[in-house]
């Protein structure tokens, strides 16, 4: 196995030799952790999430973040819109289930100068209510799922109904990235996603009736799948969208 002998030194001297990217309208984004260095790596440096930009018109005025690991996405969604539109005053609901991470969201916000826009939830995505183990690997958050893996350790985590957050809000966009909770997610919150206009997933490996079950579930609701589906990491990247946009 090759190693990247600098990468590996940075990952681990992160917490003491930080790197820092100076924003316009005083936002930065700070990679202070072995995690925000994986999670810049797998959001920024791949070109799905930066197509989001040709699908608005208008600034958003809600963005859902399904799977909010260290708050990237929603930095990615911030600096594409400022490049787009004069005026952006987007509003942010960001889901998380790893408690360890709660703090590095809300630094990231912080950073961003968009804590003010932005609710932080803590809490899994499926069945609106009770609560499952959350397996969590602590070399790795991005492995951090709902099946036991090697070296992880489980964690009691509760179910949280989004439907209660969103209220009848439209959603211009939700990014959903919750290692194979998106089957039961769109199953049980059907109705949610009437009020979802566009939706970027990272979409897991399953049967193919799972597969064919969750798009003809969001068919159902009007939204369909556009363009070709991206890869990374094995799974595949997908956007669907409505038809119709409501505003």
């Amino acid at each position: 196995m090759n190693v990247d002998i600098p990468f590996f030194l940075y990952r681990r001297l992160a917490r003491w030799i930080t790197c820092e990217f100076g924003l316009p309208n005083n936002q930065k984004i700070r990679l202070s952790n072995k995690y925000e260095i994986s999670s810049f790596k797998d959001v920024f440096c791949h070109p799905f999430y930066w197509q989001i930009l040709q699908h608005f018109h208008d600034s958003p005025k809600l963005i859902v973040d399904c799977g909010a690991h260290c708050g990237h996405f929603t930095a990615l969604a911030e600096i594409c819109l400022h490049s787009k539109f004069s005026n952006v005053n987007t509003e942010y609901v960001l889901v998380e289930p790893n408690p360890y991470l709660l703090a590095v969201i809300k630094q990231s916000l912080l950073n961003m100068n968009i804590a003010h826009r932005v609710q932080v939830k803590h809490g899994l995505l499926g069945k609106k209510n009770g609560s499952a183990n959350l397996w969590i690997d602590s070399k790795n958050y991005l492995a951090t799922g709902l099946h036991q893996s090697k070296g992880a350790n489980s964690f009691a985590v509760n179910f949280i109904d989004l439907q209660d957050v969103i209220g009848d809000r439209v959603v211009d966009l939700m990014k959903i990235d919750i290692e194979g909770g998106e089957f039961e997610f769109v199953r049980f919150n059907l109705e949610l996603f009437k009020q979802v206009n566009l939706i970027v997933m990272e979409l897991h490996n399953a049967s193919e009736e799972l597969h064919k079950e969750i798009f003809d579930s969001l068919r159902s609701v009007g939204l369909n799948l556009i363009g070709e589906p991206m890869y990374a990491n094995g799974q595949q990247l997908l956007i669907l969208k409505r038809n119709s946009e409501r505003h």
